[in-house]
């Protein structure tokens, strides 16, 4: 099973997924936990130029330095451990891509999608969307850390993704499940796990 985890800057993918970490350490379950773009050593490389506040990229380079890394990672970690029938749990992945690249720098959304299929990237069976205000976000994003490359943009261009991880979901519903994360911290989580195991028991 493929789950990602996809949201604006500062929505609580971080926390969440380090509490499924700490969750699924004590349980018998296989899992595997990753994260775009990062998830190799090729992927950190990618990751410092990408989040790099100096560097300068436009945006269908942008693009195509986040496929190369994923075209990378999905060789060499997921596909392996799904095929080892791993529960594959991915912070950011194919949806990160259409509503960042699509939505935020205004690439289109097709020429995306086509690239998705002629490379053949694997579609999660779940993902997981943590909603929150931009104006949220932007704050909890301030208040964590110095901000990278991505979170020094307008705040016009983190109301574009929004609005993109939002037509996603209506595009998905079955695949793409929402959930607010404008609440506190540990009833998001309790919230996610609940529908995560869910959905583990129903593919049993």
């Amino acid at each position: 099973m493929f789950i990602s985890f996809e949201g604006i800057e500062g929505s609580g993918k971080s926390s969440l997924i380090k509490n499924l970490k700490n969750y699924y350490k004590n349980h018998a379950l296989d899992v595997f936990f990753t994260k775009e773009p990062g998830g190799t050593e090729l992927g950190e490389k990618i990751r410092e130029i990408l989040l790099d506040p100096t560097s300068e990229i436009d945006p269908s380079s942008e693009l195509l330095l986040l496929m190369a890394d994923r075209v990378h990672h999905v060789k060499n970690k997921i596909n392996p451990n799904l095929n080892e029938n791993k529960i594959v749990f991915c912070d950011r992945y194919i949806d990160s891509t259409i509503a960042y690249q699509g939505g935020g720098r205004d690439l289109d959304d097709k020429d995306i999608e086509v690239m998705i299929k002629m490379l053949k990237l694997p579609i999660p069976d779940l993902t997981i969307l943590l909603d929150v205000p931009v104006e949220t976000g932007l704050k909890r994003a301030k208040e964590r850390s110095e901000l990278d490359r991505f979170e020094k943009e307008d705040i016009d261009f983190h109301k574009k993704i929004r609005q993109s991880y939002l037509n996603l979901q209506k595009k998905y519903p079955d695949r793409i499940i929402i959930f607010n994360a404008s609440i506190n911290e540990n009833d998001v989580f309790e919230e996610v796990l609940n529908y995560i195991k869910s959905k583990i028991d129903d593919r049993d």
